[in-house]
């Protein structure tokens, strides 16, 4: 008598659990965001809690000082800026709405793509189009809200009663988006000769 062996499952398939987990960790990056963008610098509005700032400013070691040891003498500074006003708090909330608005509509562009890759159906031209905005999302739209928030950090910065020798605003080449961005491009591109493979194959029929 002879058994037919079942087959294997495949470790690496997207199956439909794995789907409704990335959905649910999609939501919840969205969530997150809003929360420490939006919410958290709402709350201390209204909690008339003052702004936190960073910047490179000089600072001094006396231990190192007195064992003549030679160190950087600017560094990042963390500060607040008391009572601050309507318009410098509307500006500091601006660069969190609008990483909140790329975080949200990112996450909805894959979950359009993760529906077709779902239904089984992954090359259509809605998606190459979907991977196309995601890359220019995470290409152009995150270095736009790093030179935002640095823009405002700075502009606030220079609000404050400093002493002499302070550099200004942290500023910090955001390379890994712009990398990243040209990853999910060449996807798109992948995805593209799918869906023209998809449309040779139906005029086959």
């Amino acid at each position: 008598m002879s058994t037919t062996p079942r087959p294997r499952k495949d470790l690496w398939a997207f199956d439909r659990a794995d789907r409704w987990g990335l959905g649910l960790l999609l939501g919840l990056v969205a969530a997150v965001t809003t929360a420490v963008a939006v919410v958290a610098p709402l709350v201390r509005w209204a909690g008339g809690d003052g702004l936190p700032l960073r910047y490179v400013g000089p600072l001094a070691v006396p231990a190192l000082d007195r064992a003549g040891v030679a160190y950087d003498e600017l560094g990042a500074v963390d500060a607040t800026l008391a009572n601050p006003s309507t318009a410098q708090r509307l500006l500091d909330l601006a660069p969190g709405v609008l990483a909140t608005v790329l975080v949200v509509v990112g996450c909805w562009l894959v979950l359009g793509v993760l529906r077709d890759v779902g239904s089984g159906d992954p090359f259509r031209w809605r998606n190459v189009v979907r991977l196309r905005a995601l890359a220019l999302l995470v290409a152009v739209g995150a270095p736009v809200v790093w030179f935002a928030r640095s823009s405002v950090d700075l502009s606030l910065v220079t609000s404050l009663d400093l002493e002499e020798g302070v550099a200004g605003a942290l500023f910090e080449l955001p390379w890994l988006p712009v990398v990243t961005g040209m990853v999910i491009a060449l996807v798109a591109e992948a995805f593209r000769a799918g869906s023209r493979l998809r449309e040779d194959v139906e005029g086959l029929v």
